[in-house]
């Protein structure tokens, strides 16, 4: 049996976890469930992972708080007690402390290090470092992220490996819409915050005359949403919040996608997100500030344009310089690189098969 330690409720955030216990139920022919916290301003998506079981843990305060983690972590590691499974996977340092609390050790546990363990503060480091004897398998999703996890962690012991954030299957890559079915506007989907993701930009004289669209949560108080949002204008659309499901069958659409948020902590600055590798996949190159990981695959293939730095100078560039070459043979140099990425190694199987040496 498969057991796997969420740390957000499952559908909401880490697609790589629901497929991660679907690949393992297959490898090793067994079940598989996830147990996760059910976070109260979440409705749950069970109903959206058949075959996968999945347990709500419910905690007095809320999951992300240090007392509602600690309650969670305690109920976990009772279920996985009462489960005893073979194989737990253990998605980021959030989930970590249940490994400590095991009556039996499962015959393999993998470490999904999807987020940084700082995050949580100096006490996740110390814990992480007497974690490696609990361990058979650390997964890293960026290799910069990984030199520095070892660096502060050690692992010894511990076979590590890197696995892109990709959460598309093979038999889910649809063939690229044509130029003429592109309607030449440029995507951005996510959090939509002046402090993370460069909200401000979209505002300035030089970006809003852009066809842009936005679609996500604007984040601040109630007065800084309305304010964005009245400032929004020109080529510049905010479309609202949707779906995982509903945006997939929008993306494919699009000429191009924003892929930027700030590097001014180690968890943004290092790993592209899920949207980097979602977009490649269905042939939309993106238009990506120059973290580590999107340079290197940008690079590599030839799947999209890099801005110079961070700037809004470098942002509004990249944007210009995209545009200016759209529906030409440069673009679809671009879609033609997403399909040698997608084909080569930007996809869940391909990812998966890194990991299956490490699962006799």
């Amino acid at each position: 049996m498969i057991v796997a330690l969420s740390d957000v409720t499952v559908g909401y955030g880490t697609p790589q976890l629901p497929l991660l216990a679907r690949s393992l139920a297959g490898h090793y022919q067994a079940k598989a469930e996830i147990i996760e916290p059910a976070q109260p301003e979440l409705a749950s998506r069970h109903a959206a992972f058949p075959g996968l079981g999945i347990r709500g843990v419910r905690t007095t305060e809320h999951p992300h708080s240090q007392l509602g983690r600690s309650e969670y972590i305690l109920r976990s590691a009772a279920i996985v007690n009462q489960l005893k499974p073979d194989v737990l996977v253990v998605c980021c340092t959030y989930c970590l402390p249940v490994l400590f609390r095991l009556k039996r050790r499962p015959a393999k546990v993998i470490y999904y290090a999807v987020e940084s363990i700082p995050f949580y503060g100096d006490f996740d480091i110390e814990m992480n470092r007497r974690a490696a004897p609990l361990i058979d398998v650390v997964i890293f999703p960026e290799e910069n992220r990984a030199a520095l996890e070892v660096g502060r962690c050690g692992f010894h012991g511990v076979r590590k490996l890197i696995l892109y954030n990709t959460s598309k299957r093979r038999e889910q890559i649809s063939p690229f819409y044509c130029r003429d079915q592109r309607n030449g506007r440029v995507l951005y989907a996510g959090t939509i915050s002046r402090e993370q993701t460069f909200a401000d930009y979209y505002l300035g004289d030089g970006v809003r005359s852009l066809p842009i669209d936005l679609f996500g949560r604007v984040m601040g108080a109630e007065a800084e949403q309305s304010r964005f949002l009245g400032q929004i204008g020109g080529g510049v659309r905010y479309r609202g919040q949707v779906s995982a499901e509903e945006l997939a069958g929008l993306r494919p659409r699009y000429a191009y996608s924003i892929v930027a948020w700030n590097p001014n902590v180690e968890n943004q600055l290092y790993a592209a997100p899920n949207k980097f590798f979602e977009s490649i996949a269905d042939g939309v190159p993106p238009i990506a500030a120059p973290h580590p990981q999107c340079r290197l695959l940008v690079e590599r293939y030839g799947c999209g344009v890099l801005m110079p730095d961070w700037s809004y100078e470098g942002f509004q560039a990249a944007l210009n310089r995209a545009l200016g070459v759209y529906k030409t043979g440069a673009w679809q140099e671009m879609v033609e690189g997403c399909r040698r990425a997608t084909a080569r190694e930007l996809t869940w199987d391909a990812q998966f098969e890194k990991l299956k040496p490490h699962l006799s």
